[in-house]
């Protein structure tokens, strides 16, 4: 702002004043606009994760379910000769101890069995009299419509949920009830919750809970009513039916998620405003020094704008840049990557996604504290920032444990090899110039489940190629083949459907 040579000192202070009031309500208005996004999009990455988690897991709960009802048919396939020598004499304890030898080596979680005729009599009772009214209840559904529909059963022995297959025995037909332990749900409620959320399986007809991470509702102990109350029925985010089940998976959000991070932007921009206001009113008293120190003044404000614009673009890049890792954050990938992918669309080149999780990070914190959690987030960015530094590529933490990376113009097998040579550097020391920049990439994992260091597991999509017509969409192709690396066994990058595993590191 230049002023004029003579000025009334009374008309500068007046003018000087409606400056510093006008480019603070300018500033602040802007300023709230940025916290506004920042809330609103940490609202929409709970949303998105949370709908992704329950959408998973129903149907990883389908799959197991399913599975079991083949594994089931299949048993009684192989064993239909000890199946009947045990329909014809229910007291012979030696065939029914053999019986259940063998379904314990075909079900891990197996528990107990029982085999009815059609009319509901039963001819093996493996619970000795002790069968629910929900197993009756159930049993008697099958027999009159064909269909079950899958729920725990309380029992004073364990609760349980079961799975009746009609197997033919003579001119009449039989029912084999196997009964499982809830707890393989249970764990994977319990690896694939995302921070700060909880998964639990319900009974969508009474919100009764059925299954949480921590096992069978019988398992939670410190709660007396096991239906949802009204503040966790506030708090779900998301929910996806089971087929065949009357069970729900919901995603709850943790107490305080929201209003939290809410607080904490909300301060920040506070502070920031209020150091803006400060900035500004030491200008507005820079200003009023006279007339006689106009030149110098001049001088002065034009830095002070400097000063300004700068701190603008300090807080953009803050805005930007992810606090903990030092990359690019969620929000830049999500304002740069459509421009990106416009532009592979235009020059006609392969637009490469790849989503990035580090194995067991949950196990991590709690083996060693979050603390070194934060260390192991910042040095496995840093390595993947050293293999994939190109000017036509970039990487961002995309939350929580997750990184992605965007590459133009690599053909999707290089790129797909440069990614096994970043998961083999995370699991060795063999790589040169990895081992110049970090001491030793290979991270301690005592808590992994797979091997006695870190690991990564990788979706890998890429455009043209993988249907995907959109950024979106290729986010969503990359994010499928994750959970499909997740779900053979981590440490691994799939791309288009297809394992590239590379010398998994052997479990302890």
């Amino acid at each position: 702002m230049i002023l004029p040579k003579i000025q009334p000192f009374r008309s500068l202070q007046t003018t000087t004043i409606v400056f510093g009031v006008v480019i603070t309500l300018i500033f602040g208005f802007w300023l709230a606009m940025v916290v506004n996004e920042r809330i609103s999009n940490f609202v929409k990455y709970h949303h998105d994760i949370s709908a992704t988690a329950t959408r998973n897991i129903s149907k990883e709960i389908d799959r197991i379910l399913q599975q079991k009802r083949l594994l089931v048919k299949s048993f009684m396939q192989d064993n239909r000769q000890l199946i009947a020598g045990i329909v014809r004499d229910p007291e012979d304890e030696d065939l029914y101890a053999s019986f259940n030898l063998k379904l314990g080596r075909y079900f891990t979680d197996y528990f107990a069995s029982n085999i009815v005729t059609r009319d509901g009599e039963l001819i093996v009772d493996d619970f000795e009299g002790y069968i629910g009214e929900m197993c009756l209840s159930d049993l008697k559904q099958y027999i009159d419509t064909g269909q079950q529909h899958i729920r725990i059963h309380p029992n004073i022995t364990i609760y349980h949920y079961d799975i009746l297959v009609e197997f033919p025995h003579g001119t009449d037909s039989k029912i084999l009830i196997i009964t499982f332990n809830a707890g393989e749900l249970a764990n994977l409620l319990r690896t694939s919750t995302p921070v700060r959320h909880k998964l639990v399986i319900t009974d969508a007809r009474n919100d009764l809970i059925e299954i949480t991470p921590e096992g069978s509702r019988i398992e939670v102990t410190n709660r007396l009513d096991y239906r949802l109350t009204p503040d966790e029925k506030n708090r779900v985010i998301s929910s996806a039916s089971i087929p065949g089940t009357h069970w729900h998976v919901i995603d709850m959000h943790s107490e305080g998620l929201f209003s939290d991070y809410t607080h904490r932007v909300v301060l920040q921009g506070a502070v920031v405003y209020l150091f803006f206001v400060i900035i500004t009113a030491l200008m507005s008293i820079s200003l009023l020094m006279g007339v006689r120190r106009q030149r110098s003044l001049e001088r002065s404000l034009l830095e002070n704008n400097r000063e300004i614009k700068a701190l603008n673009e300090e807080l953009e890049k803050l805005s930007l840049t992810d606090s903990l890792t030092g990359i690019n954050n969620r929000r830049y990938f999500d304002i740069y990557a459509p421009a990106e992918f416009n532009k592979a669309v235009r020059l006609g080149i392969v637009f490469n996604i790849s989503i990035i999780d580090i194995d067991y990070f949950k196990q991590y914190n709690d083996t060693y504290g979050h603390q070194s959690g934060d260390a192991c987030l910042a040095k496995i960015a840093g390595i993947i920032s050293s293999y994939f530094r190109r000017s036509s590529e970039n990487i961002s933490r995309y939350g929580g444990e997750e990184f992605i990376i965007m590459n133009l113009g690599d053909a999707p097998d290089s790129f797909t090899a440069r990614l096994e040579q970043l998961s083999s550097a995370i699991r060795e020391t063999r790589i040169e110039h990895v081992r110049e920049l970090f001491a030793a990439t290979r991270i301690e994992h005592a808590g992994s489940r797979i091997a006695d260091c870190v690991t990564i597991s990788a979706g890998v999509a890429s455009a043209p190629g993988a249907g995907c017509d959109s950024v979106e969409a290729l986010v969503r192709a990359a994010d499928t083949a994750l959970y499909r690396a997740k779900g053979e066994g981590r440490n691994r990058v799939i791309v288009d459907g297809e394992s590239h595993v590379k010398d998994v590191v052997a479990k302890r």
